[in-house]
């Protein structure tokens, strides 16, 4: 009878983590094509190397430099094709790309958030009771920013992705 009563949560722990598996594994499958599309001479980050954000603790660190280094090769790849003129900038949209780092603000809110979360749902910060309603609404208000900042940052991502296929078909 024990069996037959833990089933049901196992199953809904299988469906919680399949529901944070898949979209995590797409995730990182448009971070690696995003850089993929970036020439090799303008890439920050090897495209591989965006699915060690699946290694526990590491990934505290990891998503930092994953999340600079796309912007970076973005910004790279993006002045590199307006780069072309005999001066060496072919315009204002140029000068105007230089120093940008698209999807870089969003990024780093995502990953600040991400540790914070992480830092709150594993360290014991009171055994109060009187400070776990609060946590628990500071844990909830982390969660749903976290999760705001990392889907505004993947559709960011997806729209620089798709920016950078177009320049491909204009190369």
């Amino acid at each position: 009878m024990n069996q037959q009563a833990a089933a049901p949560g196992s199953l809904f722990q299988l469906i919680l983590l399949l529901a944070f598996f898949v979209p995590s594994i797409l995730f990182f499958l448009t971070q690696q094509n995003t850089l993929r599309l970036i020439r090799s001479e303008n890439r920050e980050l090897n495209p591989g190397l965006v699915w060690l954000q699946l290694i526990p603790l590491f990934n505290l660190y990891w998503i930092f430099v994953v999340v600079t280094r796309i912007a970076d090769s973005i910004s790279k790849e993006n002045v590199a094709f307006q780069d072309d003129s005999i001066l060496g900038v072919s315009g204002y949209d140029a000068v105007d790309a230089i120093g940008k780092r698209p999807t870089y603000k969003i990024g780093i809110v995502w990953c600040v958030l991400f540790v914070f979360n992480t830092l709150l749902y594993f360290g014991n910060v009171t055994e109060r009771v009187s400070m776990e309603r609060l946590l628990t609404l500071l844990r909830l208000l982390t969660v749903l920013g976290l999760m705001v900042c990392w889907i505004v940052y993947w559709v960011m991502l997806a729209q620089e992705k798709r920016k950078l296929k177009a320049l491909r078909h204009v190369l």
